[in-house]
């Protein structure tokens, strides 16, 4: 007698990606489950990371599909997956797989419920089986089974259980049960989810945790309305929806929790009725109306600030940027709080540069700085801070001039570990964090092409906007907390190839700014660091050229230089002072500090033990 085939199945990367599906074994796709295919993905979920749950691998027991609708069966599996969630998953285990009918169980990548196959006589009645089932495990084990595997088209999340049961020698289930009586319907085939889209859930949630008091009711309405509305457009299980609304509610102070639940019912079976493009408008229109129905009225500028700048302004007491120490320099840049963005070729020297100029600004008006640079080490950031301040080559400075700089240097720069890449968003949170324990007036980035996108969470974003909203972000933060933000940027690699008269490459423009033309006009102020490093005569090849391109608040102080009128820096031969017109922006610090600190008062070499 020939052997009878083994079940096929269907497998798709992820939930969001059901154009390829993959047909694979039964027993493969246990396998799977057994060996922790998904591991890592699973012991992030379990740990509480629910969003980490729509990147696993999703399988559709029953079958055969070309895609992830029940209309694209193209052949029967035979089996029909089982669902039991919030349940004592090791007691019901060891349950389950005593039973004759259950031919594989699994713990679900919650942690917290069961996945279980059993395989039945008629696949063409496949939902007549599932309903017969929900009576057998309700009466057996009182046992609530999930209506959402009532679909010939369940799609289960990928687990991990190295202790699988599987039965090869199950009984196949043979009882029926027909749907006569029930309602029929267009949705009735969809009224159950396949799966929680938690990003949508999340902004169910937000509502309600937002909810002014006196609207919390009619806010839960809309929040449940809106759940209804994607549960039954197929995107989210009904039963999850409502655990997590029930448990949001109830952190909150309502005077029943009663009438709470029946509101979240209602409003789900309301928003059921919807279909899936009226879903969209009253998501869009739900979310609208509770930012409409808000007190806050934050976003209106203040009148007292507007009236006193304006004031200050024609009575010419407007606060000017301070000053960087040269009259020239002064014309067209000046120290703000406010978000500055700086562009070049590689290798020119712009964080060189401008890290002389952060120095300037410390030694000055005593500013703090936050530094990330990826492309240096964080000891070499600090050396060339110590060589700028000191205007002396580290191995031209005794101990004692070395212990002291450091000292300085640790004052007035934070420098961030570059060990790892970081997201811009997390950068500002470095930054807040720093805010809230000292206090800074300066962030500077090096350089922003370095940090890592996450586009994770952002449905049909690209790139291009990605960086807007960063640029967007950071120009924001600068505003907010009043601190000057400084970012270096690379110019593309087409301008390089631009060349001026003397067959050299020119300085770039705004729109040769990696991240567009768009980024930089989030910035206050935009400049260009340009150096002929190829350029025949050695003096040229250490001018550096300085193009201011925007500067947003004149009335502040400053203003693009011309077009072909760059400021000039020049760089000494030992790397440590820039100067215009012969003159560097300032003093060195032992200058400086000349008569407020005696040699008694530097440390010994007995001190600098632990520090070199």
């Amino acid at each position: 007698m020939a052997k009878k085939s083994e079940p096929r199945v269907t497998m798709f990367e992820s939930v969001f990606k059901t154009d390829k599906p993959y047909h694979i074994t039964l027993s493969t796709a246990l396998k799977r489950i057994s060996e922790g295919q998904s591991k890592s993905t699973i012991e992030a979920v379990r740990s509480g990371d629910k969003k980490a749950k729509t990147s696993l691998p999703v399988v559709l027991f029953s079958g055969e599909f070309t895609s992830r609708e029940d209309d694209q069966l193209i052949s029967h599996s035979g089996l029909i997956v089982l669902d039991f969630d919030h349940i004592d998953v090791e007691a019901y285990k060891n349950i389950l797989c005593t039973d004759d009918h259950i031919l594989a169980c699994w713990i679900s990548p919650s942690g917290d419920g069961l996945k279980a196959l059993v395989r039945i006589t008629n696949p063409e009645r496949h939902r007549d089986h599932f309903r017969a089932l929900q009576q057998y495990f309700d009466k057996q084990y009182n046992l609530e089974l999930d209506s959402s595997g009532a679909n010939e088209s369940r799609a289960c999340f990928e687990s991990w259980d190295e202790h699988i049961c599987i039965k090869d020698d199950a009984t196949a289930f043979g009882g029926m049960l027909s749907d006569e009586g029930a309602t029929k319907n267009a949705n009735a085939t969809i009224l159950e989810g396949d799966f929680t889209d938690y990003q949508k859930l999340n902004i169910a949630c937000r509502m309600i945790r937002t909810a002014q008091d006196g609207e919390k009711h009619s806010t839960l309405l809309k929040a449940s309305i809106l759940v209804g509305g994607y549960i039954g457009a197929g995107r989210m299980e009904e039963a999850e929806a409502i655990r997590v609304l029930e448990r949001e509610i109830g952190r909150h102070d309502v005077d029943s929790m009663d009438t709470a639940r029946n509101t979240i019912r209602d409003g789900i079976e309301q928003g059921k009725q919807l279909p899936i493009r009226e879903v969209m408008d009253v998501e869009n229109e739900i979310q609208r109306e509770a930012l409409i129905d808000s007190t806050d009225m934050s976003f209106v500028s203040s009148d007292d600030e507007d009236m006193a700048w304006i004031n200050a302004l024609a009575e010419g007491k407007l606060q000017l940027g301070l000053t960087t120490g040269n009259a020239k320099l002064d014309e067209h840049f000046r120290y703000k709080k406010e978000f500055f963005i700086f562009n070049g070729h590689s290798n020119v020297g712009k964080t060189t540069m401008a890290l002389y100029m952060m120095v300037n600004a410390s030694m000055r008006h005593d500013w703090k700085w936050l530094i990330y640079s990826a492309e240096n080490k964080t000891a070499s950031i600090k050396a060339k801070l110590m060589q700028f301040a000191g205007n002396k080559r580290l191995e031209k400075m005794s101990y004692h001039e070395r212990k002291f700089l450091y000292e300085w240097v640790n004052k007035h720069f934070v420098v961030v570990s570059n060990k790892q890449v970081y997201t811009y968003y997390d950068l500002i949170i470095f930054a807040e964090k720093m805010m809230k324990n000292g206090g800074i007036d300066a962030f500077f980035i090096d350089p922003y092409n370095s940090l890592k996108i996450d586009l994770s969470g952002r449905n049909q974003i690209g790139v291009h906007q990605y960086h807007y909203e960063a640029a967007s972000e950071f120009l924001t933060f600068a505003n907010k907390h009043d601190i000057a933000l400084w970012l270096n940027t690379h110019a593309v690699t087409e301008a390089q190839r631009r060349k001026g008269q003397d067959g050299l490459p020119i300085a770039p423009f705004a729109e040769d700014t990696e991240g567009g033309g768009l980024f930089v006009n989030r910035a206050d102020a935009f400049a260009t660091f340009h150096r002929k490093i190829q350029h025949p005569e050695p003096h040229m090849r250490r001018t550096m050229e300085f193009h201011v391109r925007k500067v947003r608040e004149v009335e502040t102080g400053g203003k693009p230089t011309g077009f072909l009128e760059p400021l000039m820096f020049e760089l000494n031969s030992s790397m440590t002072a820039f100067s215009i017109g012969g003159k560097p922006l300032f003093d060195d610090l032992f200058t400086m500090e000349q008569g407020k600190q005696t040699q008694a008062d530097l440390p010994t070499e007995t001190d600098l033990q632990n520090v070199f």
